[in-house]
């Protein structure tokens, strides 16, 4: 009896979650089953010159009711200096291939609330709203910002997404309303001390649209069967200026003009392609590997191509 309990509930994730649409990088808008438990492992890494940057988080899942699931996400990373860099923002923004050292960022919460549900004969379409916010505070020194792992802040979205036999499709939009970040930046002349600076990160839209198809099994024999799923994502984002406040020595505090800034602090916009596979081995455990490429324009953010791992694992828990 228990082992068909387990066989129900291991093919009650994969059908109300089809394999196909669980996208490496984008949020479906469909949900983790009531009273089950995700925990996902992700990494991102790729070259700047010398040093390899990476990104590792730690995330867990959890289904509340049938359409509302929360996600808390511990990260850290090489990305960021304690300080900014000397002379920001004029100069050498960002940094490339400078040390930079792996340390804790903080946590990001996030939850998804599905609102429509409809289904047909091999079909579905679904759409959910979400909600994130952030504790990072990092010393972040080019303008987009990403409450995982630069800045503090909220967001918020929409999510649809269609399925149809074994293909699904997903297009999210949402924006991002960052905080600001008060710290030090070095002083060029080393026997001055740092320079206190305020950073107001732009407001930033983010989009993607995802793509996913099922390549096998041609046909459910076993929930034992590995599903084999084929991923062409498209993301990218649209930010505002920067905008930054110096306080010298002995002087009050002033506000740098836009038109100073490198075009990495400057109002921009990209769109990444990110071609992917995944595996989900006996229905509950789930490995994505993809990869950011570059499509239209360009990240600051980032070198490309830019890695991305993940391994995913759901427990029942009641």
């Amino acid at each position: 009896m228990k082992k068909i309990i387990c066989l129900v509930w291991l093919m009650g994730i994969v059908l109300s979650v089809q394999g196909q649409e669980l996208f490496p990088n984008a949020e479906p808008a469909s949900n983790i089953p009531k009273g089950t438990l995700g925990v996902r492992i992700m990494s991102e890494f790729y070259k700047e010159y010398a040093q390899v940057r990476n990104f590792n988080g730690l995330r867990l899942m959890y289904g509340l009711t049938p359409k509302l699931s929360v996600y808390l996400t511990a990260v850290s990373s090489n990305h960021h200096k304690s300080k900014l860099p000397e002379e920001f923002p004029y100069h050498n923004t960002p940094e490339r291939g400078v040390y930079k050292p792996y340390k804790f960022n903080g946590f990001s919460l996030y939850t998804k609330y599905r609102f429509v549900t409809k289904d047909g004969p091999n079909e579905h379409f679904r759409m959910a709203g979400y909600m994130e916010a952030s504790a990072v505070n990092t010393a972040h020194d080019e303008g987009e910002p990403r409450l995982m792992d630069d800045t503090k802040g909220l967001g918020f979205g929409l999510i649809g997404t269609y399925l149809k036999n074994k293909f699904a499709v997903s297009l999210t939009t949402g924006i991002i309303l960052p905080g600001k970040y008060s710290g030090v930046q070095v002083d060029p002349i080393s026997s001055l001390p740092d320079i206190p600076t305020v950073v107001k990160y732009p407001t930033t839209f983010n989009y993607s649209l995802s793509f996913g198809y099922l390549l096998f099994p041609r046909r459910y024999k076993s929930y034992r069967q590995t599903n084999i799923n084929l991923y062409c994502e498209f993301m990218g984002k649209y930010y505002k200026d920067v905008r930054v406040w110096l306080t010298p020595l002995n002087a009050p505090e002033y506000e740098i003009r836009t038109s100073y800034f490198p075009a990495a602090l400057q109002a921009g916009f990209y769109v990444d392609v990110v071609p992917g596979v995944q595996f989900i081995i006996n229905a509950n455990t789930r490995i994505d590997l993809s990869a950011n490429l570059q499509m239209v324009k360009l990240s600051y953010a980032r070198l490309y191509p830019q890695y991305n791992i993940g391994i995913q694992h759901y427990l029942h828990w009641k």
